[in-house]
């Protein structure tokens, strides 16, 4: 039996654990919907960029700094495979980049159902693809033992020891001084009611 019924569950349940961490923390940001896409338009005007993709976490630091992730659930299917391939998130993590945030990370929870062999698979597979990318996204991948217990996978890939989420801090985003991106910020800020740094 899987820990997580699906991704939505694994979100609110980081939310809650890595709000105390934060200013705030908002689950499941969707920036497309009936809520806020008018004001989307409207602050856009005419050609508006995509208000896509959700944003699983928008993380407000200390010093009132956006950070984003995107999070990815590893569980098996009825037929013993795995729900989504090993590249899952990457599209919608750079997409997040043109939000303006800070720092953007992409993060892959493994169920325990899930082989070994499949995980290292996957997460070398996923890492390869990071690196290549030149680090516009920050990748952890992490064993999910229970609701409360996440091991981090490092890079020669064992689990890290204690309890440990990575901080959604990291590479800095290349295009948090385009025009799109401010303005999306601005807009972010705006709709949460977010002060600026």
């Amino acid at each position: 039996m899987t820990v997580f019924e699906d991704e939505n569950e694994l979100v609110d349940c980081l939310r809650e654990m890595l709000a105390p961490k934060f200013k705030d923390v908002y689950a499941k940001v969707n920036l497309a919907s009936r809520k806020f896409y008018a004001d989307w338009e409207k602050w856009f005007g005419k050609g508006a960029p995509p208000a896509q993709p959700e944003i699983d976490l928008l993380f407000v630091a200390s010093n009132f700094t956006l950070l984003a992730a995107e999070l990815k659930y590893y569980r098996l299917s009825e037929d013993a495979t795995l729900n989504q391939p090993y590249y899952s998130g990457i599209d919608e993590a750079l997409a997040l980049l043109k939000f303006g945030f800070t720092c953007v990370s992409l993060w892959h929870f493994f169920d325990p159902e899930v082989p070994e062999e499949t995980v290292k698979r996957y997460v070398e597979g996923c890492r390869g693809l990071t690196i290549g990318l030149g680090h516009r996204i920050n990748y952890e991948a992490f064993r999910v033992h229970s609701r409360q217990d996440f091991k981090q996978i490092s890079s020669t890939m064992t689990e890290v020891e204690p309890y440990s989420l990575q901080s959604p801090f990291g590479t800095s985003n290349p295009l948090l001084n385009n025009w799109d991106a401010k303005k999306a910020q601005d807009f972010i800020r705006k709709a949460f009611r977010i002060p600026s740094p």
